[in-house]
């Protein structure tokens, strides 16, 4: 049997071999001092409860909340989740920001998934239209697409780490997270 040991923030029990890679804190103390978690959780809640919603956030905010958004919905459950989902909306910013972060592995990908499931129009804002429009368009049509995505290596993350620094929504001495 595994030994554990208490968390040194809230006393959870933890694995012993997880207590250097995380400080001695459980997942949930450690989630909890990572800015870039606080900024993508702090930005969603904005979204769901703020009366303007997506569009009362700031440009870079918007761009670093849908960029996170399309990974964590691929990383999740593949380009059909985030086709099917209310992220699928902000294709377009996605696309851009792409280009931006110059990552032409990606782009290409979400290029080929859209050419799948929107063959011959653009990608629909409306949910509701884009799941209509989806119906014909199994998730199994985009496995490849999503293994393709899954393997190649994760540059994204920590060029969205600097441009959240750079662009103050995060400060510089988060660094070591």
């Amino acid at each position: 049997m595994e030994e554990k040991v208490p968390c040194v923030e809230c006393g959870k029990l933890i694995s012993a071999s997880l207590v250097s890679k995380r400080k001695g804190l459980c997942l949930q103390c450690s989630l909890k001092r990572n800015p870039y978690f606080l900024l993508s959780n702090s930005l969603t809640e904005r979204v769901a409860h703020s009366p303007g919603g997506f569009a009362a956030l700031s440009d870079v905010e918007q761009l670093y909340h849908a960029i996170t958004l399309f990974q964590g919905e691929v990383n999740n459950g593949g380009f059909h989740q985030f086709f099917f989902n209310s992220s699928g909306a902000h294709y377009e910013l996605i696309e851009n920001a792409l280009i931006t972060f110059d990552e032409p592995q990606v782009l290409e990908l979400l290029h080929r998934a859209k050419q799948i499931v929107f063959p011959e129009i653009l990608v629909p804002v409306d949910t509701e239209i884009r799941r209509e429009r989806m119906r014909d368009c199994p998730p199994s049509r985009l496995d490849e697409l999503d293994r393709h995505f899954y393997s190649i290596p994760n540059t994204l993350s920590p060029k969205l780490k600097v441009f959240a620094r750079e662009r103050g929504l995060v400060s510089p001495e988060s660094d070591n997270k």
